[in-house]
This record gives C-alpha cells, sequence and structure tokens, in this order.
C-alpha cells in the first residue's frame, strides 16, 4: 500500500536499512498501532534509537507487545523473520512465551528495568526445540504524562559461549578422571591466580603434599615462587602459548620434618581454552627425571674417568664391535701413528700395518673375532715418523649373560726396542762365540808360532806371555760390545785403537809389518767399539789367512779425513803365496759390513787381488764422535 507523503517523509524513519524499508511499506492501519502518521512521539523516538542502533535491539509496543526491531535483531527470530514484525510477542515467543511473557509483563507493571545473563530459552529452531543461551535487558519506554507504554529490548546470543564452556569442563572432567589414574604426575589450574583445580596422586606424591586442591600454587607451594615457576605460568596464561622444561632443577619443601627435596624434571604447561577462544587455566604435567638425569651424570662422570685413565697411560688402548670393527682409540694411538681421529675407526686401521703383516694379522683378528679367543700378536705399525716399529696387540672380549660377544677390549704395546735388544743380544751371543773361538785359535796359533821359534822353554814361556797380554789389551776394547761396561765416556784415537788391535797377530819381531799413515782422529766410546770390532776381525783374519799367515806378508794402513767422512785403506801384501778370496761372506765380514752401514752411517768393501787384498771403509766423522 502506498504511503502519503508525509510518513514517507517522517525523520525518525528515514534510512534504518532493511527493517526500515519494511516497516515504512507495512500497512499498519489495520493493527492497533494504526496508521504511522498517528504514531505517538514516544514510540517515533523509541523507534528512531532502535533503527539507527548497530547492537541487536526491539521494542515491545502496548498491552499485547507488539514486536519492532532493527537489522542487527533480525536473525534472533530465526526463521520467524520478517513475519515477526508488527505481531504480538506472544505468538512470535510462543514457545518461549512462559519465561519471557512474564518478565516483559513486569517491566509493564512495575516500570522497572530487567536483565539477565546466559538465559536459557528452549526455543524451537527449524521445528525442533533447542536448548539456547542470551544475554538480554528489558528497558520501560514512558510517555510524556510517565505511564509505560513499551519495553526497550536489546541482548545477544550466548549459546556457542555456554556450550564451549561445559565442553570444556566436560573435557576437563574427562581429562581429571583420566590422569587421576596416571603414572605421571598430572594437574590442572585455573584462573589468573592458578587454582589447583584438580591433580592426581602422582602430583601430591612429588610435592609432599595432599590437601593442596582449591588452593592457589602460590598458597600450596610458595617455594615456587622464587624459582620462577609462577611467571612462567602467567606467561602461558597471557599468551596462550605452552611452555616445555627439560631436565629444569625444582625444590619442594616437602613434609614438615623431612626438609627440602630436590628433583629434576620435565614438564609441560599446556593452556586450556575457554568460550571464545580464551585462556581459563593450565593443564601441567610433570615428569620426574631425577634418577635419568644423576644416571647420565654419573656415566659422563664415569666416561671422563675412563678417558682420563686410559689416556694417561703410556700405551695404545681401543676397542672393537662384536663384528671386529673397532671404534675407539686412546689418545696414546694417535700421538703414536700420527693418524687423525676417527680416520682409523671401522677397518680403517688394518692401513697402519706394515704391509708384510696386514694378512697375518687380520687373519688372526677375524679368528678371535669369530671365537671369542684372546687375541695376541705381533707386528710392525707405521710410527708417525714414517718407519715401521714392531709392538704386541692384545685383546680379550666381554660378554653379556647370554654368553653374546658384546665388545672387545685391546691394547697395543710398543715393542720395537725390545726387539731390536734381542737382536742385538743374539748377535752379541754369536759375536762372542765367534771371538772365543778366534782367541783359542789364535792362542794356538800363538802357541804353536813360539813352540818353533823358542830355544828353551822359558824363553818360549816369555814369548808367549807378550802375546798373550797384547791379546787382552786388543780383547778391552772390544769388551763393551760382548757384554762388559760401557757408559764411561772413553775416547781413543784412531792411530793406537788400530795399533792395539793388531799388535798380538805380529809376534815379538814383527813391528815392521805393518805401517799406519794418517791425521789424528779420535773416536767416541761406542765409535771405538765398533771399529775395535772392525780391526779385530780384519786383523784375525790377516793372521788366519792373509798378509800375517806368511813370514813375507805387510799391512799398510792410510787414512784421510774430510769435513764429514773418514777415508780408510788397509792394504794387505802376501808376497809370492797369494791369496785366495772365500767362497762365502763370513760372520765377521757380515759384522764389518754391518757395523759400518748401520752404525758409521757409511760403507766397506773388499778388492782381492793377486797379491793381497785391498780394503776400502768409509764413515762418517759425527758418527765416530759418538
Amino acid at each position: 500500500m502506498k504511503q502519503d507523503n508525509s510518513i514517507q517523509n517522517s525523520g525518525f524513519l528515514s534510512g534504518g536499512g532493511e527493517l526500515g524499508e519494511r516497516i515504512r511499506a507495512l500497512d499498519w492501519a489495520g493493527t492497533p498501532l494504526g496508521p504511522i502518521a498517528g504514531w505517538p512521539q514516544t514510540l517515533r523516538l523509541a523507534l528512531s534509537i532502535c533503527l539507527h542502533s548497530s547492537f541487536p535491539t526491539a521494542i515491545y509496543w502496548g498491552p499485547d507487545f507488539r514486536l519492532l526491531y532493527n537489522d542487527a535483531w533480525s536473525p534472533v527470530p530465526g526463521e520467524r523473520h520478517p513475519a515477526a514484525l508488527g505481531r504480538p510477542a506472544a505468538e512470535v515467543w510462543s514457545d518461549i512465551w512462559d519465561v519471557v511473557g512474564p518478565q516483559l509483563a513486569r517491566v509493564m507493571e512495575t516500570g522497572e528495568g530487567f536483565s539477565t545473563f546466559d538465559q536459557m530459552l528452549p526455543m524451537v529452531r527449524h521445528g525442533v526445540r533447542r536448548e539456547t543461551y542470551w544475554n538480554y535487558s528489558f528497558t520501560p519506554i514512558r510517555d510524556e504524562d510517565g505511564a509505560v507504554v513499551g519495553v526497550f529490548n536489546q541482548g545477544h546470543e550466548t549459546t556457542a559461549a555456554i556450550m564451549a564452556h561445559r565442553d570444556a569442563h566436560a573435557e576437563i572432567d574427562r581429562l581429571g578422571r583420566l590422569f587421576a589414574q596416571a603414572p605421571t604426575v598430572a594437574g590442572i589450574l585455573r584462573g589468573p591466580d592458578h587454582v589447583i583445580e584438580v591433580v592426581n596422586p602422582a602430583f601430591k606424591e612429588m610435592v609432599g603434599r595432599t590437601d593442596i586442591e582449591g588452593m592457589t600454587v602460590a598458597e600450596a607451594l610458595p617455594e615456587l615462587v622464587p624459582q620462577g615457576f609462577l611467571t612462567l605460568l602467567d606467561r602461558v596464561l597471557a599468551t596462550g602459548e605452552p611452555h616445555v622444561g627439560r631436565a629444569v632443577p625444582i625444590t619442594f619443601r616437602g613434609l614438615s620434618g623431612e626438609g627440602p627435596q630436590e628433583r629434576v624434571v620435565d614438564f609441560v604447561y599446556q593452556p586450556l581454552g575457554g568460550p571464545g577462544g580464551l585462556v581459563q587455566g593450565v593443564f601441567v604435567q610433570v615428569t620426574d627425571v631425577t634418577h635419568a638425569v644423576r644416571a647420565e651424570a654419573a656415566l659422563r662422570e664415569s666416561e671422563a674417568r675412563y678417558a682420563a685413565i686410559v689416556n694417561s697411560i703410556d700405551q695404545m688402548i681401543w676397542s672393537a664391535l662384536p663384528d671386529g670393527s673397532h671404534d675407539y682409540f686412546n689418545h696414546r694411538w694417535y700421538d703414536f701413528t700420527g693418524a687423525a681421529p676417527g680416520t682409523t675407526d671401522g677397518a680403517g686401521w688394518k692401513e697402519m700395518f706394515h704391509p708384510e703383516d696386514q694378512e697375518r694379522a687380520q687373519a688372526a683378528w677375524m679368528h678371535c673375532v669369530a671365537t671369542g679367543e684372546p687375541y695376541h700378536i705381533e707386528y710392525r705399525l707405521r710410527h708417525r715418523s714414517g718407519r715401521y716399529r714392531w709392538v704386541v696387540g692384545r685383546a680379550l672380549c666381554i660378554r653379556d649373560a647370554e654368553g653374546r660377544i658384546t665388545r672387545w677390549f685391546g691394547t697395543c704395546t710398543d715393542i720395537h726396542d725390545l726387539k731390536e735388544a734381542e737382536a742385538k743380544r743374539r748377535l752379541l751371543l754369536r759375536e762372542m762365540d765367534h771371538r772365543v773361538k778366534n782367541l783359542f785359535a789364535v792362542a794356538l796359533g800363538m802357541v804353536s808360532m813360539t813352540a818353533r821359534g823358542a830355544a828353551s822353554v822359558p824363553a818360549m814361556a816369555e814369548a808367549l806371555r807378550g802375546r798373550l797380554g797384547a791379546l787382552a789389551k786388543a780383547h778391552d776394547l772390544i769388551r763393551s760390545a760382548v757384554g762388559g761396561e760401557t757408559g764411561k765416556g772413553q775416547i781413543t784415537p784412531l792411530h793406537e785403537l788400530i795399533e792395539k788391535i793388531a799388535r798380538p797377530h805380529l809376534g815379538t819381531d814383527g813391528g815392521d809389518r805393518i805401517s799406519f799413515d794418517g791425521p789424528e782422529v779420535i773416536l767416541g766410546e761406542s765409535a771405538s767399539v765398533g771399529m775395535a770390532l772392525i780391526f779385530h776381525e780384519l786383523a784375525t783374519n790377516a793372521a788366519k789367512y792373509g798378509a800375517l799367515a806368511t813370514a813375507e806378508g805387510r799391512i799398510t794402513v792410510t787414512w784421510s779425513a774430510s769435513a764429514e767422512e773418514l777415508a780408510l785403506v788397509w792394504k794387505e801384501e802376501v808376497g809370492g803365496a797369494g791369496i785366495t778370496p772365500p767362497d762365502t761372506q763370513g760372520f765377521g765380514s757380515q759384522l764389518a759390513h754391518a757395523t759400518a752401514t748401520d752404525q758409521f752411517g757409511g760403507a766397506i768393501s773388499f778388492d782381492w787381488q793377486p797379491g793381497g787384498l785391498v780394503i776400502d771403509l768409509r764413515a762418517r766423522l759425527d758418527h765416530l764422535q759418538q
């Protein structure tokens, strides 16, 4: 129905959104309110406020509470909109009239406003009665005479918040029933003061208190305040972000008389959401890790103690897994080999062995891995200097209760010096045997030679006594090489040493059969012994087979010295008899070669000629001073 211009231009109905349009378009003449033009000023003013409010607002007018409302309120009646416009409230809200009807009537009768929060209204929606909740107020509307002519209504639905709150409490109750029997420490704290709502028995046992539910954390456990745990709870409640603590020390005061209880815990503060997403509490879960942390600390201390022990001894120590792969070497191993840490793990250790020993050592090791037998082997291990040194490897396995091998522990001991000492000892024993035989041979030769030329027994005894005395002096020079005293620091001129060694073989009248020519060269103690061994061997051979074995034979010894080297020539002339070179190299010759090369850093060569023998000896001067 078309309204007149006075209605269309009414200021109180201008705008108002969709509901303003609907109110202007509705034929009000058939209602108790009558045409809009005749509406009282009180209704006009109230409706203007209603239509222009952004808050859900409605007006119940007159004795039958005719309904007028704005756009924000239109979702309230649900599917009853827009038919609810202008109808009596008892018809619109027939499903909840037993609740809101008396409330509206009381406001009309008393003229006093009414408000309620989270009011449950069993409203029918889409044909189904549902439990809904509302915050709303009823305010009396008075006319110019003060009489109550209507009710001003504002409000909004809180069903979602109530349901969420209810669900949260139900979830909390469910969680409470669950963690009440849980072995882990758990509890629920509620509100900004962190009221202890519920805790499980494990919680009470840990803190040493049984009467803490209903108290705030600060009241029940004041010792936690200076330790910072309440500050963390406040932060979780304010931010909604959980907090996780790992291996955190904590002290509980415990029961009276027991004293403080120090523990180490892992814990979680988990925020609990409420209506509208607001955090209303904190779920606390705590795991006592005191024993684990202490055990781990003890293990670290034990490992540090073990490392200190195995790295302080002068022996290489290693361990291996049951399959034989190595997983640990101590510092001594890396100091000895010069290998980078970790490079010899697994099977990399085999590369440190001498190529000739690798296959043998690997076979022995894998046999022990397979059988569990003790490992014992000698092999050459590469030193950081690049040279190979002899070591002895030993290992034993550790077994579990079922007899399975769980680990191998082994050692490597440097025995290179011992091996060299043993080799030298064997060499010296051979030398002693050789020298004793030579001494007997020389002594017998002297006896025979003296007997042939002596005029009488006393003369023979006198000659023989001198020769044996000279032989004893020569023996004194080489005694330390076969077990005598060393370390006296003696020095010997080269000329004197050669003469003393050769003299026993010349006889009383043979002084002119050997000559010496060369600059003064001083020999150290060790070099003197080495030279004595060489010249004793040369003189003995000369007496048995060479120049001193014939009446016409002569020996000439000459030498020269440069800044670094001694060059010596031993020349034997045997006369017409000639000399036959040996078919094999005897022990004495081998000894001379070894001494010249190993001890003196030089060389020795033998040149067998028809008329004699020329021996060329080279030695480093710095080696001769040792």
